[in-house]
Parts: structure tokens; C-alpha cells; sequence
């Protein structure tokens, strides 16, 4: 329980910064969330002689990190709309080049700083078993189209092909369409990060085999070794590569992906080439052809 106290003796200092009015550095969340990783999974090797200790250190971990969301995001959302407040000549004024500049840095990073929070929210309630499942009946045509304009805007931004395949009479499938489009967006994210800046492209698809729907997410990105796909589903993991290096990313977003997805009751897979890209494979059971 060390670690645990650390982490929130850590945790309220950034809350009283951020509070005054500070800066908070983001690494310091990382750090955070990888001093909690260690206690879960010092936990989970002792979890069977640990009984109902082990179910209250799960139990303190979520709150913990309930509150620590709550209380980081309120000032980073002032943050980001002061900011955008200020990027606007209309309320900010003329700003000069250096101006400009350091208002862009502040932009970034909150956003980066906002998704942060969201993917360590989403990683709390599925550890914790605590995110809430709603599942009806959905097609592919709809989930697909979710991720499609969740990815528009980094579209944009990497100057990188989305291509999205829906063929017609696919089964129907009875599952929690927003949080299978996160998964998939996890996924198509990690693609078009990872792919050439010139000529990259990802690939959204699926097909019906019987009653079960199989999508595909394929790019023609940096791929990964038999190593390094036997680790992915680990949170923080990130490849060892240059382009990887270059963005400064948390290494949750695959793993929550494949949480998300066996939430969800699906199975997925993967097949990647070092220099040739990356194949997901996720299989969802549908509800018989139309």
C-alpha cells in the first residue's frame, strides 16, 4: 500500500497546484498511473491468498483515480477555453509570432493533457469493472461512420488517408456501439500515427462469416516485430522505433482497445510486418445475415 499513499500524497500536490493557478507537468500523470499499474499488478499475483484485501485495493485504486480525474479536469477545462478564447482576434487581440506560438504550445497540450484523463478514465472503470455496457442491436454501417468522424479532425492534422469499407447484407450485431467505435477508433488512431507521412493510408472493413461479423483495421505503417505484438494489451507499452519516439503518446490506447473489446464479448487478433504494416482483427458475434 506504499506506492497507493505515494501516488495520493503525488495527487494532491498536483491538485493544489493546478488549484493556485500552476502549471502541471503531464509526465507527472504518467508517472501516477505507472506507480498505481505496479500496485495492481503486485495485487493480481497475490490476488487468490489476498481475498477481500485484494477486492478493496481495486476498490481504493478506482476512487482514487475517480477523484483525481474530477479534480484535473476542471482546470484544464478552463485552460482550453481560455485559450481558444485567446486564439481568437475578435477576444484576444493582435498577437505577435512568439505570442501565437506559446498560445499554441498551451493549446496542445491541453488537449493532450485532456485526452490523457480520458483514456485513464476509461482504463479505471475497466479495471475496476465498473464501465457500463449497453448493449442493442447496431450494424457495422453505424459504428463505422462513428469512427469515421472521430477521425476526421487527426485525418486532417496528418495530411493521412481513412478509407471506410461497409458492405451491404452484414449481420446485425447486439453490443454497445459508442464504446466498440472507441475501440476501433484506438486502433485507426494508432494507424494513422504510425503510417507514412506520404502515401499513408488506413483501412476500416468487415465481412460476414455466418452470423459473425469480422472487421478489419489495416495500415501500411511501420508494423512490429513477433516481439512487440506478444506484448501489445499491456498498458504504457510502446514500441521501440523512431516514429513512435516522436509522438509523445501514453501507450494506453491499444490496451484499452483490446480491454474494450473483450468487455464487449469480442475476440481480436493481430498480424504485423516490420516496414510492411498492421492487421487487426476483431470478431463480433451478429445476429444472423438480414
Amino acid at each position: 500500500m506504499t506506492d497507493l499513499r505515494k501516488a495520493r500524497e503525488q495527487l494532491n500536490a498536483l491538485i493544489q497546484t493546478s488549484r493556485a493557478g500552476g502549471t502541471i507537468d503531464t509526465t507527472h500523470l504518467e508517472q501516477l498511473s505507472r506507480m498505481l499499474d505496479g500496485v495492481v499488478v503486485e495485487a493480481d499475483r497475490t490476488r487468490a491468498s489476498m481475498g477481500g484485501d485484494f477486492r478493496q485495493l481495486m476498490s481504493e485504486t478506482a476512487e482514487f483515480w475517480k477523484t483525481a480525474i474530477h479534480e484535473l479536469r476542471t482546470p484544464m477545462t478552463s485552460i482550453r477555453g481560455y485559450s481558444d478564447m485567446l486564439s481568437n482576434p475578435a477576444m484576444g487581440g493582435q498577437l505577435n509570432d512568439m505570442q501565437r506560438q506559446l498560445l499554441g504550445v498551451v493549446r496542445t497540450n491541453s488537449r493532450r493533457m485532456e485526452s490523457l484523463l480520458a483514456d485513464f478514465s476509461v482504463l479505471n472503470k475497466l479495471r475496476a469493472g465498473v464501465l457500463q455496457i449497453k448493449p442493442k442491436l447496431d450494424t457495422f454501417k453505424n459504428v463505422a461512420m462513428m469512427v469515421q468522424r472521430k477521425a476526421e479532425p487527426l485525418e486532417g492534422e496528418l495530411g493521412r488517408a481513412f478509407v471506410v469499407d461497409v458492405p451491404t447484407g452484414l449481420p446485425m450485431m447486439q453490443t454497445d456501439g459508442e464504446h466498440l467505435s472507441m475501440a476501433l477508433f484506438k486502433l485507426v488512431e494508432n494507424g494513422l500515427r504510425y503510417s507514412p507521412a506520404e502515401g499513408g493510408k488506413v483501412e476500416l472493413s468487415a465481412i460476414a462469416e455466418g452470423s459473425t461479423v469480422v472487421i478489419s483495421v489495416s495500415d501500411n505503417g511501420i508494423g512490429m516485430s513477433n516481439e512487440e505484438t506478444g506484448k501489445l494489451g499491456k498498458p504504457f507499452f510502446r514500441a521501440d522505433n523512431d516514429l513512435v519516439r516522436s509522438y509523445k503518446g501514453s501507450g494506453l490506447g491499444v490496451a484499452i482497445a483490446y480491454m474494450l473489446i473483450a468487455a464487449l464479448g469480442g475476440q481480436i487478433r493481430v498480424e504485423s510486418t516490420p516496414g510492411k504494416g498492421t492487421r487487426w482483427v476483431i470478431r463480433m458475434a451478429g445476429m444472423g445475415v438480414r
